[in-house]
């Protein structure tokens, strides 16, 4: 069976820090938990910067700070002593996933897949910036002077009419999403893949000065890029059905390249503002900062990745009960046996191994030493 590396789906660089809003790393350490136990080293982090609103931030900023080094800037700002910095850090603008992107749209172009067409858009009259059909003001500069324009885009037609999920998510053939498939499904047939940003994969090289590739399609080059570069084929990517709802369409056509393979990882959310709520538990159980730390940092993800919608904070208590238990009795030994059925589980995508005591402490043995450097 193929190695699975497990990357984030690349984080939106939004106003907030791991600390404050520790839920946006669980796709992070999701792929790091599932990496770790399956031997394989640290992987990068990536990180989504093409967005308007990184767009308004800068131009209220210093002008002397380049846009790269503003972002870059503003995502090593996110971590702390709760989530350090890995040695490597991808955004969706990186050289690397830039010249990857290039050369698979150059690819779709050349065979029919993509093309470029003079379609009419609506814009802002004052700012010349893309609204989208149902909006009666512009997102970028607040005007309310709308019109429709004919002018050259990068263009997608599904060849379906509709996007298919079918061997796409991780472990599909356990458990289909079929409501996530559902609101897939429901997006148009034509697609745009250019948009209006001051920051991103500029496609000037084929005629459309001024305008740079759909950030919900560059997530997934950035994904394909980081496996390129690690060696990896086939590459599973950390994200809720939330987020893969809102980015599928515009990935058709660019999750796999050149023997690499991308496919979603579906987990759920971890309730993590009902934290506070275990103060008692934790002294009841005499819970070490250490227990803690793997209990919030390592396990809770797990338990993301088991129940692919949102845990419920009264399920709290009971899941710390239960990790003491597992944690506390883990063997100080690898169990290879156990070990490699938890491997084998990861890698089909089986999630039930999370809930089975003596399979979690085989994979919380292999985990041990790694937590204190990625917590």
């Amino acid at each position: 069976m193929s190695v699975v590396l497990f990357l984030n789906g690349p984080v939106q660089n939004g106003d907030f820090t791991f600390r404050d809003l520790p839920g946006k790393a669980v796709g992070i350490r999701l792929a790091e938990v599932l990496d770790d136990a399956l031997g394989l080293p640290r992987p990068p982090h990536l990180w989504n910067t093409v967005t308007l609103a990184g767009d308004l931030r800068h131009g209220k900023g210093s002008s002397s700070t380049g846009r790269r080094e503003f972002e870059y800037r503003t995502l090593l700002g996110k971590y702390g002593s709760d989530l350090s910095a890995p040695a490597r850090i991808l955004t969706d603008v990186d050289t690397y996933v830039r010249d990857l992107a290039l050369e698979m749209i150059d690819a779709g172009l050349s065979r029919g897949s993509l093309r470029i067409e003079r379609t009419p858009v609506r814009e802002c009259a004052a700012c010349g910036h893309m609204i989208g059909p149902v909006a009666t003001r512009c997102t970028a500069c607040g005007g309310t002077r709308l019109c429709t324009r004919r002018t050259e885009h990068l263009v997608h037609d599904l060849p379906d009419g509709t996007p298919s999920l079918s061997g796409l998510v991780h472990g599909h053939n356990r458990r289909r999403p079929r409501h996530l498939e559902a609101v897939v499904g429901q997006v148009p047939r034509r697609l745009l893949l250019s948009r209006t940003r001051t920051h991103g994969i500029r496609l000037a090289p084929f005629g459309l000065d001024g305008l740079v590739l759909d950030p919900r399609t560059g997530v997934h080059v950035a994904v394909l890029a980081a496996a390129r570069s690690t060696g990896a084929h086939e590459v599973a990517m950390t994200a809720t059905a939330h987020a893969v709802a809102h980015v599928a369409a515009h990935g058709a056509g660019f999750t796999s390249w050149q023997g690499h393979r991308l496919r979603y990882a579906l987990h759920g959310r971890i309730p993590y503002g009902a934290l506070p709520s275990l103060e008692k538990p934790y002294l009841f159980h005499r819970t070490t900062d250490r227990e803690r730390q793997v209990f919030e940092t390592r396990f809770l993800p797990l338990v993301a990745w088991h129940n692919k919608g949102r845990t419920d904070p009264r399920q709290l208590p009971p899941l710390l009960k239960y990790f003491l238990k597992v944690h506390r009795s883990r063997p100080v030994t690898e169990d290879s046996e156990r070990l490699a059925r938890v491997r084998e589980e990861i890698r089909r995508g089986g999630t039930s191994w999370v809930m089975d005591k003596h399979l979690l402490a085989a994979a919380l043995a292999q985990t041990a030493e790694r937590t204190t450097a990625v917590a």
